[in-house]
């Protein structure tokens, strides 16, 4: 007995110290406890089924299960759906085997889920392989999977379900409780009783009197040795056959509040949920890591089951309600001022306090690794710091407060004031003896009197708000950035200490913009951030140029707010679109950059007061509209970092009714066929992420409609309309936040064509077209024929006719011919009427200067005017361009008057030229008085060739010359 004694010692305490120091170093990398993890809380209305929820169970898919008052309650991660079981009454318990069953214990009901052959679940009720005497029974509370087989456990009966049929066993007293451990099958009876299924039955494995109550939950320790939390009596260890209690500090608490459910977490520690006081969280040391309750986030305080995820969630179902505590977030919130809820803005931890500044003052708490939850609240407020609080600053082993009242200093517990100067922005340490504060209306400078930094003098030179001021390590200058004016370059002497040096600068100094231009500190010097990116200063040039590291990381489409680096030389970086980390990471040789990116954190932080505090390497304070967020930075534990796309239903619609093709609930392997008229398809899916499910994206593609892969969007459905008869196969891939995406998850289908596009409908048409082509070729050679015959008719009547129209053609082509002639006649006759009055006015001038220069002759008496005049008058006389006009005249006038010239000469070689053109003349029936200018003679001379003419002509007397030229 005594060695069994020391056995169960060594195996209840020591072993566990010893399996609590090899995790010391892991729940140090946890970081601090004092923050609220992320909760998402599901309202009745959300999932719209019963307010209770008894119990919780996740299939190989990821998607969550609940034991609830309405029946089976599912959540696949974006919808919720409630299945009830055959009497429709309360669902206690639910298990899923590790064939895909899901076994639910109801009133007076047992059975199991699954899926038909287009995934729908289905419930399948076991009551009947009962004997009719044992239908009517009291609720299941448990269901275990032992092997093969099922144990179903009610009050009083447990029920054996194995091979398609179902045993009872009734070991007498009350049943309060069933767990599968390494020991098998145990059963609490009668609450100090714990029996074992073996051989076929169930036998006492051991009593324990001080238990005296209901045991809640099994959490496996290490070894043989499990933990089990029970309703009032608190925690018991069962190890070698023995059951003791393992004593806490937090007994009084456990037994009081009454721990109704309980669970294993991933990271070694173990949640109790509550009736009374919501969920306890402890570690191995018997410390309360989490006390989470109605007043910090959950729904209510009655938990009624508790489950952790194979991915760390812990999932908690209530009496009304049901929450998902992701307790593996690195982000946590932290509400110093409790119901206040005050922004966030600035916070320093000093000699082992935390102080966070908020809009209604400073609030303090310890710093430490472990907060005990049963001890808050943690913060309280500092003495005389009540009011809008801007800036905390650690400066030689001081902390300074900057507050709408002016400079603080913080000593310990309480805020002493140090500068009444209203609205202190921030402070920036000159050397060791001076410090340069900035505030509402400009700069102040304090000095150092012993240990204690005391109001020197307001400066003068600069009268802007100075809310934002780095300090140039480079060359010792202090820079000030003001959003809506520019930058101002600030340099100062101690020798000289009541002046400042202040430089503007602006867009004329190569910032894109004079307006959102802010300074931060990197590495000790000064980075600008502008509207179009980050810019660096150069001295030589005093101008502004791009820092084109930064801007490669970050980018220059989106404006730049906030720059912090930590210790390790991490970047947290604020932007218009996004919050996120350059992590810094040191290769050796090279350091490389990694760039986080937190969508958690948009829209918390304050706008214009962005605020990050990297307190060491694992814990960053973040100013937030509501307190602050404290990030873990230390890998956070994940039982399952797996992504799983469920394709959550297809249905199928068309001109005559709706289809559900597929309810997400297993799928065969073999592509459905859809009928035609079922061409318009939509297609829901989701992603079991329950972290952070706000975050998750999609992209879709239908292979056989689409080549590329849709862009990555939240939206969970898609629709797809008239899609043509083929093969298809959808493809649907999720991704996270960290980038991680998931498998590709498919389903293939088929439309089959209408049925006047089937392969009978084509076969028909086939045989159709060929008995149509046989009895056209028919139909065509006795057309032939007859039509062969009316032909030859037909031929020799538009023989006529042709003969008749050819004829006829002839006619009309003389016709046009003929009227084509005399259209070219017409032409000629204008255009030699028009060279023969052309030559009538040259005639007639020539004439008319001619009698002008003989007048003028006659009445000069100089000789050599004489001489001249005469000469003129020889040239006149010249016929030379006369003849030239000639020719012209009769090659037009032969083409009109069809070679008259050429029979003419032919008839009466005899002619003269003269003569020719008078014949000319007279066939164009011009006078004599027409023909004297053109021929270069008088009248009377015209009259002379005339009659010469008639000689050599040898005409008579009554015949008239002109009417003999006519005709000729």
């Amino acid at each position: 007995m005594a060695y069994m004694n020391l056995r169960l010692f060594f195996d209840t305490f020591l072993f566990p110290a010893a399996f609590v120091i090899c995790l010391h170093a892991q729940l140090l990398a946890q970081g601090v406890n004092i923050g609220i993890p992320p909760m998402w809380n599901f309202p009745k209305k959300v999932y719209q089924a019963g307010t209770q929820n008894w119990d919780a169970a996740q299939d190989g898919r990821g998607m969550m299960y609940w034991a609830n008052n309405e029946g089976l309650l599912q959540y696949d991660g974006t919808r919720w759906t409630c299945l009830p079981v055959a009497n429709r009454t309360i669902v206690r318990s639910v298990a899923i085997a590790p064939n895909g069953r899901i076994f639910v214990g109801a009133q007076s009901e047992l059975g199991y889920f699954s899926p038909t052959a287009n995934g729908v679940l289905t419930y399948h009720s076991l009551v009947s392989l009962l004997p009719a005497s044992q239908r009517s029974f009291e609720d299941v509370w448990d269901v275990v999977f032992l092997g093969n087989e099922v144990f179903f456990r009610t009050n009083r009966v447990v029920f054996q379900y194995a091979n398609g049929k179902i045993k009872t066993h009734q070991p007498g007293g009350f049943l309060t409780a069933m767990f599968k451990t390494s020991e098998g099958l145990l059963v609490q009876q009668d609450f100090f009783r714990l029996l074992k299924f073996q051989n076929g039955a169930f036998s006492t494995l051991l009593e324990a009197p001080t238990l005296k109550s209901a045991l809640t939950g099994l959490i496996p320790w290490y070894g043989d040795t499990l933990l089990f939390s029970s309703l009032k009596n608190g925690l018991f260890f069962l190890s070698k056959g023995r059951l003791d209690t393992w004593k806490t500090p937090h007994d009084e608490l456990l037994q009081a509040k009454r721990v109704y459910a309980s669970s294993a977490l991933p990271n070694g520690q173990f949640a109790l949920g509550t009736s009374l006081d919501g969920v306890i969280i402890m570690d191995r040391k018997g410390r309360i890591f989490r006390h989470l309750t109605k007043k910090i986030g959950l729904q209510n305080n009655n938990v009624l089951s508790v489950f952790n995820d194979r991915s760390g969630n812990l999932w908690l179902g209530l009496d009304n309600g049901i929450d998902c505590v992701v307790l593996d977030s690195p982000f946590s919130s932290l509400i110093p001022d409790g119901d206040l809820l005050g922004t966030g803005y600035t916070a320093a931890v000093f000699k082992n306090r935390m102080y966070l500044g908020v809009s209604s003052g400073v609030y303090v708490a310890p710093w430490q690794a472990f907060y005990n939850p049963e001890a808050s609240p943690f913060f309280h407020k500092i003495n005389s710091s009540d009011g809008q609080v801007w800036s905390l600053k650690v400066l030689d082993d001081a902390l300074l407060m900057g507050h709408h009242e002016g400079a603080f200093r913080i000593e310990g517990e309480q805020a002493s004031q140090i500068s009444a100067e209203p609205g202190a922005w921030t402070f920036v340490q000159l050397n060791e003896s001076f410090l340069l504060g900035g505030t509402y209306t400009g700069l102040v400078l304090y000095r150092k009197e012993g240990k204690n930094w005391v109001l020197d003098h307001k400066m003068e030179g600069l009268n802007e708000s100075c809310r934002i001021m780095v300090k140039d390590a480079a060359d010792g200058s202090v820079w000030v950035s003001h959003p809506y004016r520019g930058l101002y370059r600030i340099t100062w002497s101690p020798e000289r200490k009541s002046e400042l040096k202040v430089v503007f600068f602006n867009a004329k100094n190569g910032l894109p913009s004079d307006l959102n231009n802010y300074v931060f500190q990197i590495a000790g010097k000064a980075i600008f951030a502008t509207e179009k990116g980050l810019y660096r200063f150069v001295a030589k040039s005093a101008s502004f140029v791009p820092d084109e590291d930064f801007n490669r990381l970050l980018g220059t489409a989106g404006r730049v707010k906030y720059l912090k680096e930590d210790e390790s030389g991490n970047i947290w970086y604020a932007t218009d679109h996004e919050i996120g980390l350059l992590r810094v990471n040191d290769l050796g040789l090279k350091k490389e950059v990694q760039k986080l990116v937190f969508p958690e954190l948009n829209g918390k932080l304050v706008g214009g007061f962005e605020f990050v505090y990297p307190v060491d390497d694992q814990n960053v304070i973040i100013g937030s509209e509501q307190g602050f967020i404290h990030y873990n930075a230390a890998p956070a534990f994940s039982a399952d970092t797996v992504l799983q796309t469920i394709i959550c239903q297809v249905s199928a619609s068309g001109v005559h009714a709706d289809s559900l093709l597929y309810a997400g609930a297993g799928m065969s392997s073999n592509a459905i066929i859809l009928k035609a008229w079922m061409n318009n398809l939509r297609f829901v899916f989701s992603a079991t992420d329950f972290k952070n499910p706000g975050f998750v994206q999609y992209r879709v593609k239908l292979n056989g409609l689409e080549s590329e892969w849709s862009a990555w969007s939240a939206e969970s459905q898609r629709d797809y309309t008239n899609l043509n008869p083929g093969d298809y196969t959808f493809q649907v891939q999720a991704r996270r936040k960290d980038g991680l995406e998931s498998q590709i998850e498919s389903f293939s289908f088929r439309v089959r064509p209408p049925w006047y596009a089937s392969k009978m409908a084509w076969t028909l048409y086939t045989l159709g077209f060929i008995g149509l082509l046989a009895w056209f070729l028919f139909w065509q050679q006795q057309k032939f024929e007859s039509e062969k015959e009316q032909l030859v008719v037909s031929h020799q009547q538009k023989e006529e006719i042709h003969l008749r129209e050819v004829e006829r053609s002839k006619a009309v082509i003389t016709e046009i011919q003929n009227e084509k002639l005399e259209a070219e006649i017409r032409f000629k006759n204008q255009e030699l009427a028009s060279a023969t009055m052309h030559l009538v006015q040259k005639g007639e001038i020539l004439l008319t200067i001619q009698e002008a220069l003989n007048q003028i002759l006659e009445k000069s008496t100089n000789p050599a005017v004489k001489k001249e005049i005469q000469h003129l008058l020889n040239l006149l006389n010249f016929d030379a361009k006369l003849d030239e006009d000639w020719e012209h005249f009769a090659f037009h006038f032969d083409q009109v008057h069809v070679h008259f010239l050429k029979r003419l000469r032919e008839q009466f070689p005899q002619l003269s030229s003269n003569d020719y053109k008078l014949c000319a003349y007279l066939r164009m029936n011009l006078s004599t008085k027409e023909i004297a200018p053109l021929m270069n003679i008088s009248v009377r001379g015209v009259e002379a060739s005339r009659y010469r003419l008639r000689k050599k002509l040898n005409l008579p007397n009554d015949v008239n010359l002109t009417d003999f030229i006519l005709i000729l």
